[in-house]
Order: C-alpha cells, then sequence, then structure tokens
C-alpha cells in the first residue's frame, strides 16, 4: 500500500508535516546491508544519498576501504548514485566527491525537493526506480518522500559529531521514531520490501 501523503501545503505556501512523512521504507544500520542484488529487486536503479554521517562522518575527508567497495559494487550493477548535501562547506563536498567518483548536487536544502531532481536528471533516473538514503528524518527522509521516492534511513548515523542544531532536532527524531513505533508504523531494521513508488504532489518552495 502506499504511504499516506506526505506533505501538504497550506493557503499561506508554508509546508505541513505529518507522521507519514517522517517514515522510510527501510532502516539500516550499515550501508552494507543495502546489497546491489537487494536493490535490484526493489527495483532501484538509481541512490541519492546524503553525504555527512552517511557515506563518512561529519566533516570527514576520510574515505573508508569499505564505502569504496560498496560503490564499486553498485557501479558493478549498474546502480547509479548522487550525492545531495545541504552541507555550507562545497569545497569538501567537492572533493570528497570527485575522490569518490560520484556526482554531486550542492546547497540542496532538504527538505525542499529541487535538489533531488536535479540529482535525478544527473542520473537520468526518475521516482518509480529512485531512493533517497540518508541518516535524517527531518532533511532525507521528509524530502524522500515529499518527492514519491523510496527512502531509506540509516540508523545511527556514522558519528556523533554535527551541527548543534541537528543534535537538537535529534532529540525530536527520538520522539517520533517512539510515536510510529507506537503506532505500528515505524519498519523493522530488516524491514519489509520497499513500498512501491508513488508521485507526489508537488509542494511550492522557496530558493
Amino acid at each position: 500500500m502506499y504511504k499516506a501523503q506526505a506533505s501538504n501545503c497550506c493557503e499561506d505556501g508554508q509546508m505541513t508535516i505529518n507522521l507519514a512523512s517522517l517514515t522510510p521504507d527501510r532502516v539500516v544500520a550499515s550501508i552494507h546491508e543495502l546489497t546491489p542484488a537487494l536493490l535490484l529487486a526493489e527495483g532501484i536503479q538509481a541512490i541519492i544519498t546524503d553525504l555527512d554521517n552517511t557515506l563518512v562522518p561529519w566533516r570527514s575527508y576520510d574515505i573508508p576501504p569499505r564505502l569504496t567497495d560498496w560503490l564499486r559494487g553498485l557501479e558493478a550493477a549498474g546502480i547509479r548514485i548522487c550525492i545531495a548535501s545541504n552541507t555550507h562547506f562545497p569545497k569538501r563536498l567537492h572533493a570528497v566527491a570527485n575522490t569518490l567518483s560520484l556526482p554531486y548536487v550542492a546547497d540542496v536544502k532538504k527538505p525542499e525537493i529541487e535538489g533531488l531532481q536535479r540529482c535525478m536528471a544527473v542520473m537520468g533516473s526518475n521516482v518509480s526506480n529512485t531512493a533517497m538514503f540518508g541518516d535524517q528524518l527531518f532533511t532525507d527522509i521528509l524530502a524522500g518522500n515529499r518527492l514519491g521516492v523510496r527512502t531509506i534511513l540509516l540508523r545511527p548515523g556514522l558519528s556523533n559529531y554535527e551541527f548543534i542544531t541537528t543534535k537538537m532536532m535529534r532529540n525530536v527524531e527520538t520522539l517520533v521514531i517512539w510515536r510510529q513505533k507506537q503506532l505500528g508504523q515505524w519498519p523493522q531494521m530488516d524491514g519489509p520490501q520497499l513500498r512501491s513508488p508513488q508521485i507526489a504532489t508537488a509542494v511550492p518552495h522557496e530558493d
């Protein structure tokens, strides 16, 4: 079944958020749970991914060997990947993306969807064969659900180091997850198959 509509737009143009908009389709503890076989079985041929605390620790230039191996496996399977980052350090984003030989879109302003759409244009993908992967509910998962692609949450993220505002939002995330679990809406760590994709209603946003 499709998720409930992820988000709506009020008369004043402001985005409203409900629990469905913050619910990922799958939760993983490591990128290595996302094998090419699993992704292809779900019809996923392209991944939009966050950078910090998803692929590499926050502000880090270090590339873990296992990350390189994972990316090679995706490439060999024909799965495309593009980085979509809210980072305030574009030079580092450029350096890390170049080291990984990955395309990227900077200043995407998640949870806005325009940056994710640019990623899909870079990869030549669409909502039916794309997944959004990241470590934050209120940016990565919300943006992916608004766009209508499958959403995958990495929990926990790769490190505890992050902006103070992000740390504050982690407390809100904990409350959201607690409520989702109460309602039986939170996916298991080895969760069910990803939902079929849906085309979300575009929500006006400010650049």
